[in-house]
């Protein structure tokens, strides 16, 4: 590399850092796009997409740092029927039973937030029975569930369970995911799906049966802290589980056509989840092309208007010239950001019409400066001269005052860009902006409602933040090393 290199380096070298950042932006969106289609981004808002991710899980690499202090933290662990070892027998030629095996080998120091089993069965004409069941470390054995699907799924009795079951889930979090009984004739479509979670009342009252296996009082207690405790105080009993989930069929087309065994934990993902379970890297991921389109879509708009606006008003001067400073003047002396507030709370919350709004109000500043050159550059000997020769004003502008005014319009289109997608964040962080778009103001909008920064989610502020910084930062380092040059190349 040679010197005049290594000039050119130090001296824009915040405008590569700018580049370098900018293009990491770039990538995320590109990999977004073509990765993740709209139909998953539309998904972010629903919270039954997310039903098995843990809540307020950190991302897994805390437990790296954890590790040191011998403190690892339960790491979020989903079976799937393929993970469990099946085994089929038959009490006689009434029914046969299929036993499916999960092993789980718990070695943390705190109890695992909660667990979960959805499962779905394809009901034959004589509805089979569904036992779970768990072998513990220490040899006890819990039957923690036992119900016929046929009481469960029929009738306005079992509508009447479903409903109270319903009531003593925590945040509202349904017993029953789904049924889909459409003929009963045909058992092909005779699926009954379900998800039992830990919180349920069937659980709580199959565990209470076990009271005087544990030296301690487990009225009241969570069901992980009872499965996963010692019997002689309430701490984590570490060892292998099993879980086992049994089907009594009676015929032969009762099939178990999924199961998982969805053991919640406190740190999972790149970036961890969210109070709604969201994973925060995908909340980052499908946010960086909405803040893309923000920022660029108002530069751009902007941009152009201020240009052509501040051009012709200090070219053409005069009356036209002084009223076109009046209309740019009452723009600058509006405070947008209340009536941005105003106008959201009276005319929705639409992205586009956010974006409307800082195009009107973005303009103004960059119009007021490109008059001013405007004014100066109209005066210079060779554009009078032109102007002699008989040129006509619309060839002089291009030919004479566009070009000097492009680098300072370039600079001011970088600028722009952090200032239109902080100006979306702020909104959405007061709650005025699109909710049905992720943005990463509105990922710090539901932080700070669920009280993220006080009770420590630091891995649900931190990213989206950064992002932000990182977005404003590169194109402030690109704009200001434009100015820089446009500067430079005015003195030359």
């Amino acid at each position: 590399m040679n010197y005049k290199a290594l000039l050119i380096l130090n001296r824009y070298k915040g405008g590569i850092v700018g580049v370098f950042l900018l293009l990491f932006l770039v990538t995320i969106t590109i990999y977004t796009l073509l990765n993740i289609p709209s139909s998953e981004r539309a998904e972010w808002n629903n919270p039954s997409y997310w039903i098995n991710y843990p809540k307020n899980a950190a991302p897994f690499w805390t437990n790296y740092f954890m590790g040191i202090f011998d403190q690892k933290l339960p790491e979020h662990t989903i079976f799937t029927m393929n993970d469990a070892a099946l085994k089929n027998y038959s009490e006689g030629t009434d029914y046969k039973i299929e036993n499916r095996t999960f092993v789980y080998d718990y070695d943390f120091q705190t109890f695992p937030p909660a667990f979960s089993i959805p499962y779905s069965i394809q009901v034959g004409e004589i509805p089979p029975a569904v036992e779970i069941s768990i072998k513990r470390p220490d040899g006890a054995a819990f039957v923690i569930y036992y119900n016929s699907l046929e009481s469960t799924y029929t009738g306005i009795e079992s509508q009447n369970r479903a409903n109270e079951t319903e009531e003593i889930q925590f945040n509202d979090e349904p017993l029953f995911e789904n049924q889909n009984r459409t003929s009963k004739d045909d058992p092909t479509t005779n699926i009954a799906s379900q998800r039992l979670f830990s919180s349920s009342r069937e659980i709580s009252e199959s565990l209470s049966e076990y009271t005087n296996s544990f030296d301690f009082p487990i009225r009241g207690l969570p069901a992980e802290k009872i499965i996963f405790s010692d019997t002689k105080n309430n701490v984590p009993l570490q060892g292998k589980y099993e879980f086992i989930f049994s089907t009594y069929s009676f015929d032969d087309d009762t099939k178990v056509k999924d199961i998982q065994w969805i053991i919640e934990g406190k740190v999972h993902g790149l970036m961890g989840t969210d109070e709604f379970r969201r994973d925060i890297s995908f909340g980052i991921m499908i946010g960086t092309p909405v803040a893309m389109f923000i920022g660029i879509t108002v530069a751009i708009t902007s941009t152009m208007i201020g240009l052509f606006y501040g051009l012709i008003s200090g070219y053409k001067g005069g009356r036209t010239g002084g009223f076109m400073v009046i209309i740019i003047d009452i723009f600058l002396s509006v405070p947008t950001m209340v009536l941005f507030i105003i106008l959201s709370l009276n005319y929705g919350k639409s992205l586009l019409f956010l974006i409307g709004l800082f195009i009107l109000f973005g303009w103004p500043g960059l119009a007021l400066i490109n008059r001013t050159f405007s004014i100066q550059i109209k005066n210079y000997p060779y554009v009078e001269a032109s102007k002699l020769m008989g040129e006509s004003d619309f060839r002089i502008v291009l030919r004479h005052i566009v070009p000097q005014l492009i680098p300072f319009t370039m600079a001011n289109f970088a600028l722009s860009v952090p200032a239109a997608i902080l100006g979306e964040a702020a909104l959405s962080f007061l709650g005025f902006g699109d909710p049905s778009f992720p943005t990463w103001g509105q990922m710090l909008q539901d932080a700070h409602f669920s009280s993220a920064e006080i009770l420590g989610y630091w891995w649900w502020i931190i990213p989206p933040g950064l992002m932000i910084a990182i977005t404003s930062m590169a194109f402030i380092l690109i704009g200001r090393s434009l100015e820089s040059k446009a500067k430079l190349d005015k003195k030359r």
